[in-house]
């Protein structure tokens, strides 16, 4: 993973050694074994190091992307939610699952600095809460070190807006990507920040919906809902809830909404889970839950039974 501007324009593929069997993990095999290994790892670096297939940007949340399909390349798709439901965290899995499958991906926050994003992306790579330091032994130190270097050689890149100065908090982004000509996927994470004293209404959105069309690439931006004072957290959020700095999104062609229903634990049933909630704009509307990990920030599939 690199940091924009900095760095070439040409981006290598992602490691083609993750997920890959060790020919020292089958010595004790038959040969056949062996061999098989071999054709396997040799499939799994074809696989990471040739060009994506056009389209395809998908969430890699099984379950929602069976039911919803992929995010349109071209137009902005939107992800709201109330605070604390695993609005970065979704935003985040995307921009991981895509970097893995080829894509050249940038993830830009207005909301936290670049050794933040790491953190979050080595947690949800290795299943190691680095919010606890004290924890962490060896064996999950390396984990933590594969992790990062395997992300440097990565097609993720990340940006962030923190002590960057400026009027208008997106355009330091917009000039920044003028360094990297081919993308397939911005994941930009805080919309209402990003926007703040645009000159004039909408510029933000217009702006995003233009770098859409223009490069053919997907634009995922995360959008903040105020719940209504005294709404319970079993109550399925709606538009109608986005703050002011976020209410332009609203007219927005692809929603997703998230819902936690067991945020402040008045649901115990439903604790651990997330509902993702496909609006409009894709290609099946629904909802399909899945399983929020806040220690690992990340969200996943939840058991199939």
């Amino acid at each position: 993973m690199k940091q924009l501007p900095k760095g070439p324009s040409a981006r290598e593929a992602a490691s083609p050694s993750s997920g890959i069997a060790r020919e020292r993990d089958v010595q004790t095999t038959s040969p056949t074994a062996v061999h098989q290994a071999g054709l396997a790892r040799d499939q799994m670096r074809e696989t990471m190091t040739k060009s994506p297939e056009p389209g395809g940007i998908l969430t890699g949340l099984s379950d929602f992307d069976a039911l919803a399909g992929a995010m349109p390349r071209g137009l902005v798709t939107v992800v709201a939610a109330r605070s604390s439901s695993g609005t970065t965290a979704f935003a985040l899995g995307v921009a991981r699952h895509n970097a893995e499958a080829g894509h050249q991906v940038i993830f830009a926050s207005f909301e936290g600095g670049t050794d933040t994003i790491m953190s979050n992306l080595v947690a949800a790579t290795t299943s190691v809460n680095v919010d606890r330091p004290l924890s962490i032994n060896r064996g999950r130190r390396a984990r933590i070190d594969d992790a990062r270097a395997a992300m440097e050689r990565s097609r993720l890149r990340m940006w962030s807006n923190q002590l960057k100065g400026g009027r208008w908090p997106f355009s330091n982004l917009s000039k920044d990507l003028t360094s990297l000509p081919d993308l397939d996927l911005l994941v930009m994470d805080g919309y209402g920040i990003a926007s703040f004293q645009e000159p004039s209404d909408g510029a933000t959105l217009t702006a995003l919906h233009h770098l859409a069309q223009e490069r053919n690439c997907a634009v995922l931006v995360t959008a903040h809902l105020v719940q209504n004072v005294g709404a319970p957290d079993t109550e399925t959020p709606s538009l109608a809830e986005l703050g002011v700095l976020d209410g332009a999104v609203a007219g927005v062609e692809t929603i997703l909404l998230l819902h936690r229903p067991d945020r402040d634990g008045n649901a115990p049933e439903r604790r651990g889970e997330v509902d993702l909630i496909a609006l409009r704009g894709w290609e099946t509307t629904g909802t399909a839950t899945v399983r929020f990990e806040p220690e690992y920030h990340r969200l996943a599939d939840l058991p199939n039974t």
